[in-house]
């Protein structure tokens, strides 16, 4: 059996963004102008009311109100990729979260190791040879 994409109604408070996602699908103006943004394109897009655009998978598409103080309401159909099952869609958001929060993690640790290599460097810079336990004869 294959999915069907669910349409979304989204209301687009005056003043606000909405990140459509890196799916692809296709964007109905209901009320209101949309004014577009996507990666990769050379132009914004103004969107009428009635009027249908459709974005292709990874354009990460971004829209809000044209005017600024103007509501907006949408009609989005994202398009589900083939091999895409229910369970990866709801997974998928979570798991890019963890992997943004590892690689967070990883440069905080990288960033300790550094500082803790920097403070051993300087402690060695401040013991001079006839201070040191070892040059005293103490350990033999």
């Amino acid at each position: 059996m294959k999915s069907q994409p669910v349409t979304q109604l989204l209301e687009v408070a005056p003043g606000r963004a909405l990140r459509l996602g890196h799916l692809g699908g296709e964007l109905t103006v209901v009320a209101g102008r949309a004014w577009l943004t996507r990666d990769h394109d050379l132009g914004d897009h103004l969107v009428a009311p009635g009027e249908r655009l459709r974005l292709a998978a990874g354009d990460n598409a971004v829209v809000e109100s044209w005017p600024p103080g103007e509501a907006l309401r949408l009609r989005w159909r994202p398009r589900l990729q083939r091999h895409q099952r229910f369970a990866g869609a709801l997974l998928a958001e979570p798991m890019r979260g963890l992997a943004f929060l590892a690689a967070l993690a990883a440069r905080g640790f990288a960033a300790l190791a550094r500082s803790a290599a920097a403070s051993a460097s300087r402690a060695q810079g401040c013991i001079s040879g006839g201070d040191s336990i070892a040059s005293s004869g103490a350990l033999k």
